[in-house]
């Protein structure tokens, strides 16, 4: 049995784990290795003990996996944004995927489904939105620009980042040393989003202010304009974003004469293109803001057919005026990492015969699909979407339909922890 501070030699790895640490295993049980990588062959020490899994660090590696590559970024090893440009780009992705499928095949009905190629795209320069930090350490009084050390509210002082456009690059070059004059040893943020109208989010004592509102370019069934909030999300991988925009419509494979239903629908990301191509659509986003916001989306794209209204979708829903007596054919999910619980035990009210739910956390979908399921819904299709390249997070997408038989007694699976 192993116990805390084992040293366990010539560990092969043979997995990674959502979080990107190696998967071994000894005398029957999983070890989960920091900074290990599959087929790296390890020496180990045991860290934490637990009953079913134990935490180790890598002390040596001593056969390198042939998947192991040096990372491009000079701060990669302090820097605390990205987690695995050690591991080869083809080989993030083909974790990411076999995690998130596994996980999914394990946890809920996926006899009928079919399982997408991943969406991807470039892996450098292709984030458009960025949070940086800026401080006087109290360490050495040095000032510095950058992102958060890894577990540390340090900062690792950058001049350049290879996965920011180059756009966000040259701006923080421009304007570096002005945010460094106003910085203190309380910790700041600032917020940089490139728009298709410029660089937003600079203080006002930096540059000058933007009087625009920043907006992105949509190319789908034909250009959409879409105003968005500095402060506020925005998908910050727009090659991707309309990978995933195209896919979520296809899997809703729409008609013209439908109704559909966008939930958590923010700006209208999903909701415009949505409503190119139907009848009626309505969505529903919890702060009021982004409504007006995206009202006056659909009103400058021409899209009279839509309709925005405020709703806490983590409250009871049923009594409200878009949800009861209402009968919709499509339905779109895109709720934050928190998911949607409660909204998933009551859509089956709707009846709609296909929903795309889209999630950047694949344990609170897979939860919300056991709720789908007691409704009648079943899992269809499913798909990675690889929207942050060099990070352990990702995009998933599933597909369910309506077949009108509630599932009485699931089968025995494993129980999916969050």
């Amino acid at each position: 049995m192993t116990t805390q501070n084992t040293r366990l030699e010539n560990l092969q790895i043979n997995g990674l784990t959502h979080d990107g640490r190696g998967v071994g295993h000894f005398e029957g049980k999983t070890i989960f290795v920091t900074d290990a990588v599959p087929s790296d062959i390890v020496t180990a020490n045991i860290i934490k003990h637990h009953d079913n899994f134990d935490e180790a660090e890598c002390l040596e590696i001593k056969t390198p996996s042939p998947e192991r590559v040096a990372p491009f970024c000079p701060v990669y090893d302090e820097c605390g944004g990205c987690q695995l440009q050690h591991l080869s780009l083809d080989a993030q992705r083909h974790w990411k995927n076999q995690n998130f499928i596994t996980q999914l095949t394990q946890a809920v009905d996926a006899q009928q489904y079919k399982t997408a190629p991943p969406l991807l795209g470039g892996d450098t320069h292709y984030r458009r939105r960025v949070r940086l930090s800026y401080v006087i350490s109290k360490k050495d009084k040095v000032a510095r620009l950058g992102f958060k050390q890894k577990a540390s509210n340090e900062v690792v002082d950058i001049d350049h980042c290879p996965v920011l456009t180059e756009s966000l690059n040259q701006t923080i070059k421009t304007h570096k040393a002005a945010l460094l004059n106003n910085a203190s040893r309380a910790l700041k943020e600032v917020t940089l989003v490139e728009a298709s109208n410029g660089i937003f989010g600079l203080p006002e004592t930096v540059s000058e202010p933007q009087n625009a509102q920043p907006y992105y370019t949509l190319n789908t069934h034909s250009p959409l304009k879409i105003t968005f909030p500095t402060e506020g999300f925005i998908q910050i991988n727009p090659s991707l974003n309309e990978q995933m925009i195209t896919q979520a419509l296809t899997w809703l494979d729409l008609k013209p004469t439908h109704k559909v239903l966008d939930l958590f629908c923010g700006v209208g990301n999903f909701t415009l293109p949505i409503a190119q191509q139907v009848h009626t659509t309505v969505g529903i986003e919890g702060e009021q803001s982004l409504v007006e916001t995206a009202t006056f989306n659909a009103q400058q794209n021409t899209l009279d057919s839509v309709q925005f209204y405020k709703g806490d979708l983590f409250q009871e829903v049923t009594p409200k005026p878009w949800f009861k007596k209402q009968k919709y054919d499509r339905i779109l999910l895109d709720p934050g990492r928190q998911g949607a619980f409660n909204l998933s035990k009551v859509l089956g009210k709707l009846k709609a015969h296909i929903i795309v739910y889209v999630s950047c956390n694949a344990a609170t979908l897979i939860r919300d699909i056991k709720e789908l399921e007691k409704q009648g819904y079943r899992l269809t299709k499913a798909g990675m979407i690889d929207m942050f390249p060099h990070t352990t997070h990702t995009e998933v997408m599933v597909q369910l339909t309506r077949t009108h038989k509630a599932l009485k007694k699931p089968k025995s699976r494993p129980t999916f922890k969050i």
